[in-house]
């Protein structure tokens, strides 16, 4: 029995050791690279809001997924009502801004004029004013006082006059002890102009009495009262003149800049209405969502295209194919697919819609740069039949032939070791039995195995 389990263990490790060797040896070779595609349109017009102020985007109509449309029918319909409503009162409040506007600046132009003069009126107004009050305080003044003793003195003297007249008077015509009519009239006069004087004198000593009380005193103060008044006045308007025409050219800057906004914001609320008519630019078909860096992208659109639903702005909604658009197909290759791809390169692929038909493809664009989650995008141009009836966003699994020999020395490419300066190298199994490591040269490989082009031969065994 234990001569039996040594036999069997024996025979165990030769299979074993016999599986850890391969023999070179020369057969067909290629590589081939599986992508998913979809097929995509080659001419498309995304449709979407880009609004500068208006937000309020209420569907009120939509044309269903694929619908085969005409020139000029609607595509998505979007209440208008307020956004009309809204234009026409900022027109009339704009043409109310164009009116105050022109008002402003006709104030300002006037202001502009009569703001030197006013400040050279002030100004000298309040130079006449001190002049007159320091010729009155010198001049005026004493003499008015001066004036009014001297009516009295006069009043008097007038006084003293006619009663001196009287006497004499009365002193000639009484001589004789008789007194004719023609003296009596005269005496009668003379003595009417002694009561005339006496009241005369009454009147001025009065009124002389209140000027210099009063009247005389009141008239200084005014006069010092208005020159005060004017310097004030004058003080004033130095300081509040230029700042009502600082004030009014701010305002009119103002109301310039107001009126530019105005303009800009009506021009933008009215391409936010004419943006608002969504309409087919030609016969075609209309798919939701977006078509685009090699992707149909339909749910961001599905989720408010329906009725009653906001569309929100820079999202595309639908996209506008054109009949007779060319087909593509597009795809994203990972990074370790790169080597096997190229321009040019053909291939086949599968649709969904039929999976025994294959459909030549050939390589249109390879990125050379990767997209934000490492893959290269990828499009291949169909040639498709008149039966295929394939549409954009259907499905398909491409096969791009790669490198072809019809014979060459393939070899596992576990069968290889990484060098330290990056070189592989084979461990070669010797006729004595012994192996040693020979440098190799790879040309192409796939993911299981490689193609040696230097460094060993048909026919010798390489083991791990």
């Amino acid at each position: 029995m234990q001569r039996i389990l040594s036999l069997a263990l024996v025979s165990s490790l030769i299979s074993a050791a016999q599986a850890e060797e391969h023999t070179v040896a020369e057969k067909p070779f290629h590589t081939e690279t599986t992508l998913k595609a979809v097929f995509l349109p080659t001419k498309s017009t995304a449709f979407s809001l880009k609004p500068e102020v208006w937000t309020d985007f209420t569907v009120t109509s939509i044309v269903p997924q694929g619908s085969q449309v005409k020139k000029g029918n609607t595509l998505i319909g979007i209440e208008t009502k307020h956004i009309d409503k809204h234009i026409a009162e900022a027109e009339k409040a704009r043409a109310a801004a164009a009116l105050s506007l022109a008002q402003a600046k006709h104030e300002l132009a006037q202001l502009k004029i009569t703001t030197p003069r006013s400040l050279e009126a002030s100004a000298r107004n309040e130079k006449q004013a001190a002049d007159d009050l320091k010729w009155y305080t010198e001049i005026g003044h004493p003499q008015e006082i001066e004036e009014t003793k001297r009516s009295v003195k006069s009043a008097e003297m007038s006084l003293a006059y006619q009663k001196e007249e009287l006497k004499q008077l009365l002193k000639m015509y009484g001589e004789d002890d008789k007194t004719e009519e023609t003296e009596e009239i005269i005496l009668k006069r003379t003595r009417n102009y002694v009561d005339a004087a006496e009241f005369r004198l009454k009147t001025v000593k009065l009124e002389a009495a209140r000027s210099l009380e009063t009247s005389i005193p009141r008239k200084l103060k005014a006069m010092q009262r208005a020159s005060e008044d004017a310097r004030i006045a004058n003080a004033s308007n130095q300081e509040k003149l230029p700042r009502d025409l600082k004030l009014k050219q701010l305002e009119v800057a103002k109301a310039e800049r107001d009126d530019k906004i105005s303009i800009e914001n009506l021009a933008k609320l009215k391409a936010d209405r004419a943006m608002m008519n969504i309409t087919a630019p030609a016969d075609g078909v209309v798919y939701y969502g977006s078509m685009d860096n090699g992707s149909w992208n339909p749910a961001s659109a599905i989720k408010v295209l329906k009725i009653g639903g906001k569309l929100p702005g820079n999202t595309t909604l639908v996209t506008f194919i054109p009949a007779g658009s060319p087909l593509e197909l597009s795809a994203f290759a990972a990074e370790t697919s790169l080597p096997h791809l190229a321009t040019g390169a053909k291939g086949y692929g599968i649709s969904n819609l039929n999976r025994y038909r294959s459909i030549p493809v050939s390589i249109s664009t390879l990125a050379t740069y990767p997209k934000t989650d490492g893959t290269y995008h990828v499009t291949l141009k169909p040639t498709l039949g008149k039966g295929d009836n394939i549409v954009p966003g259907m499905k398909a699994t491409v096969q791009i032939q790669g490198q072809k020999f019809d014979k060459a020395l393939v070899v596992p490419a576990n069968y290889l070791t990484r060098q330290p300066d990056g070189s592989y190298t084979a461990k070669l199994k010797l006729a004595n039995g012994k192996t040693e490591n020979r440098a190799v040269t790879i040309g192409a490989s796939n993911k299981d195995t490689v193609v040696i082009t230097k460094g060993i031969e048909k026919g010798q065994v390489i083991v791990k």
